[in-house]
């Protein structure tokens, strides 16, 4: 993508993540705000607070005058536009709902997006995203990154602050929900500390910048919706990311496409904590 395809959708992904925050604040009034109000196209339950964050996406896509097919948790895929569409955007408008309906600090949005003028939609893979952008509202932190060009934190380059290269010494965040525990417990008996924050795409930029020393979820339930943004930011500022077995993420952009994930600061931490799963 060129410079100036990408300085629009940089820019583009600013102005929606702006309405989106500035929407579910006015709409705090809203006694009805966290009710389910159907079942989303990726099957989990879609609340008030959801339609409300993607509907307000997709104005503001449609207001941009371009077309692109758009996949996102609770409409599932769209095309927006009347021309060939020029990429794919990946979209969790509110990842953190049950966060954002309780008010606690860490929930926003998630963007990438990949071209389609050199690809089908059926060919484009994580390998093929190209700008990622996701945002904290409560925090105001923006992560961004540009495949090739390195990632950055509210516009300035990520320094990490990470070096650890054990996992005795290691932060670690794991989605236990149903979690196969004799895998995990000679992880998470070992590890300096544990945190669970729920919201994956801000934990995972909390691995880029250092806040995390890794992200661990070895049940394949992870959703490519929910982390196509994060893995660019985290691979961008020197990470690594593999799938529990350690093979690199490859996965299909559509919906229904989940993987297991090992998100790592250092290359080190990454294989010990692969000694202590295997």
């Amino acid at each position: 993508m060129d410079e100036d395809r990408t300085t629009f959708w940089l820019e583009i992904s600013d102005k929606i993540s702006e309405n989106v925050e500035r929407t579910i604040s006015d709409a705090r009034c809203d006694p009805d705000l966290s009710i389910i109000t159907k079942m989303g196209a990726d099957g989990t339950p879609t609340h008030k607070i959801d339609e409300i964050a993607e509907d307000c996406v997709i104005k503001t896509l449609t207001e941009s005058g371009k077309s692109l097919v758009l996949i996102s948790e609770e409409i599932g895929e769209i095309k927006i536009g009347d021309d060939d569409a020029e990429v794919l955007m990946i979209l969790d408008p509110l990842d953190g709902t049950s966060n954002a309906m309780r008010n606690m600090p860490c929930y926003g949005i998630s963007i990438a997006l990949a071209d389609l003028t050199s690809k089908t939609l059926d060919e484009v893979t994580l390998d093929d995203i190209e700008i990622a952008y996701v945002k904290n509202f409560p925090t105001g932190d923006a992560y961004s990154a540009v495949k090739g060009k390195g990632a950055l934190k509210n516009n300035e380059k990520i320094t990490p602050i990470s070096c650890v290269t054990k996992v005795s010494d290691a932060t670690l965040c794991s989605y236990v929900y149903r979690a196969k525990s004799e895998r995990l417990s000679n992880l998470c008996s070992s590890v300096r500390r544990m945190r669970i924050m729920g919201s994956i795409a801000i934990e995972m930029c909390y691995v880029a910048d250092g806040a995390y020393d890794a992200y661990i979820d070895i049940n394949e339930i992870v959703r490519i919706l929910d982390i196509a943004a994060s893995q660019l930011i985290i691979k961008e500022n020197g990470g690594i990311i593999t799938d529990y077995k350690g093979n690199p993420l490859s996965s299909k952009l559509k919906l229904t496409e989940k993987t297991s994930i090992m998100a790592t600061c250092t290359s080190k931490l990454h294989e010990n904590m692969m000694n202590y799963l295997h």
